[in-house]
């Protein structure tokens, strides 16, 4: 059922990007709608809309692109460059997020507008206002935060108002967008209402708004955390509601069904971005590969001295006797350091195929989040209880979508080999122990940076909270030696929207348009 829906959506999700023109001649008595196509759509499918935001934001804005995919994952170390290593060594360009705004908030936004204002029975067939509201706000708010997170403030509050006038949107700032993510994470959650119409054009959980219920609030447990270093209190803003999200009676992703994974089907025009970059152009890190060896080596950016199996699954050799490239050198620098490509390996193919899965959400990194939390003195929650289950469920979910294939397209995908949950418990045991000698936030952290493997906007994101693992600058960095803090601004808003670039730069510590600044919950 849910491939015969995708397919239905497909064929109309292109109308998501159509804007209704009415074209009148004013030297001739025409009628308004004279020159009418009559089989041209004038009026928004919003099903359609749905659809098209939350594919074009899981295919990463549906192209090969640095700033909206790979710039992160190097950032993150899970890869390194081959020859093309701009990217890897810090080079300072700027990014983009047109179709963050274009692509998909004003997609959600045209629904939240429409379902606001005495929505018609006949969208209504479309899904309950409540439901269409609520589903658009819990999506924009996680769109916003990428958004947020990879440059600092943004248009948000006057953003995609065009029609309104709002041609060059103001910058809100970072504290004020979180606040906004927060509110409508919420709203959007208390709003869903599973006896109405489901959304039809829900093409991550098809309908099941209970589970959009608890992504909600898995969300909440991320961002708040996110705020953590404004918001150190066990009894502040933060931990308060993060707590509030914890408790709620909805409750959050806590098992692999209830997890979001977008419906990758490259015969639907839905596949893995990741699979339009060249494989010849990166290997998979050394700092990863030595770091799940537990190697005792300057490779290993973790306190680990286990094997993980994960890395048979993460690698494409397929086994524990994988090789790595050293990361952050320039083609002459890896030479002159003695280190060369051959015999190294690359990332899974399970990972990087046209029809590999992705993950929005998972139940691991859920409790992950909540080991982090009691680390912190936030809940009441045993430490050493909740990151153990944050690691095999880790490896759960692991087997499930490349190993057993339960991709939701039932695509066939170059999955299988041996499972690796087996291997978890005595795994976890492992690092639950480790917490003794190196600390629970520093073993945590480290178990997210495994875990979120090739999710590179939230790994980033949580090591420049955290600092885990102990990842070192590019040995080639081009910009003074600092792991990339953001990405720059678009060039279009220097350009266009230059009044408001530049207050949105003031956010910025230093103030200055450059990837070593730092947004403002890095401050």
């Amino acid at each position: 059922m849910k491939k015969q829906l995708l397919n239905k959506l497909n064929k109309i999700v292109f109308y998501s990007l159509l804007i209704g023109i009415t074209v009148s001649c004013n030297d001739e008595n025409y009628a308004e709608d004279f020159n009418k196509d009559q089989y041209g759509i004038y009026t928004a499918n919003y099903k359609s809309l749905l659809a098209g935001a939350i594919m074009n934001f899981g295919q990463n804005a549906g192209e090969r692109s640095n700033a909206y995919l790979m710039m992160p994952v190097l950032f993150s170390q899970y890869q390194s460059q081959v020859v093309y290593t701009t990217e890897q060594t810090y080079g300072d360009t700027p990014g983009t997020w047109g179709r963050y705004y274009t692509n998909q908030i004003a997609n959600l936004n045209a629904i939240i507008s429409a379902y606001s204002n005495n929505p018609s029975s006949e969208i209504l067939l479309q899904g309950s206002a409540e439901n269409m509201i609520g589903v658009s706000k819990i999506f924009r708010a996680i769109i916003m935060k990428r958004v947020t997170d990879t440059y600092g403030d943004a248009p948000f509050s006057e953003a995609t108002q065009a029609t309104s006038g709002i041609l060059l949107p103001k910058y809100d700032k970072q504290q004020t967008v979180y606040e906004s993510i927060i509110a409508d994470l919420k709203s959007g959650r208390d709003m869903l209402n599973s006896s109405s119409t489901s959304p039809i054009g829900d093409i991550l959980y098809y309908g099941d708004v209970n589970k959009w219920k608890k992504l909600a609030n898995s969300v909440l447990l991320q961002a708040t955390l996110q705020l953590s270093k404004k918001y150190p209190s066990a009894t502040g803003y933060a931990a308060t509601e993060f707590n509030s999200a914890l408790s709620n009676s909805a409750g959050v992703i806590e098992t692999v069904a209830d997890e979001a994974w977008f419906t990758i089907s490259p015969t639907n025009s839905y596949p893995n971005p990741y699979s339009d970059f060249r494989s010849a152009d990166y290997r998979i890190s050394r700092e990863l590969v030595e770091s799940l060896k537990g190697s005792s080596n300057i490779f290993n950016k973790t306190s680990n001295h286990t094997p993980d199996t994960r890395l048979t699954l993460y690698a494409n050799s397929g086994t524990m006797s994988a090789v790595g490239l050293p990361y952050g050198y320039n083609s002459n620098d890896l030479a002159a350091a003695g280190y060369s490509t051959s015999g190294v390996t690359t990332v899974n193919v399970k990972f990087r195929s046209n029809s590999s899965p992705i993950n929005l959400m998972t139940a691991g990194y859920t409790y992950l989040n909540r080991a982090e939390a009691a680390a912190k003195g936030w809940t009441g929650e045993i430490v050493s209880n909740v990151l153990s289950k944050g690691i095999i469920l880790n490896y759960n979910t692991l087997d499930d979508h490349y190993v057993l294939n339960a991709n939701p397209s039932g695509s066939s995908n170059p999955f299988g080999g041996t499972k690796i949950t087996p291997n978890a418990a005595a795994y976890a045991g492992a690092r639950v122990a480790d917490i003794v000698t190196f600390g629970a936030e520093r073993v945590i952290g480290e178990e997210k940076w495994i875990a979120l493997f090739m999710n590179g906007f939230d790994a980033w994101a949580e090591f420049r909270r955290t600092g885990y693992p102990a990842l070192l600058p590019a040995p080639s960095a081009v910009n003074g030696g600092v792991i990339p803090r953001r990405i720059r601004y678009p060039i279009e808003e220097v350009n266009f929207n230059n009044s408001n670039y530049l207050k949105g730069v003031q956010g910025l510590s230093p103030a200055e348009d450059k990837n070593t600044s730092k947004v403002w919950w890095d401050q």
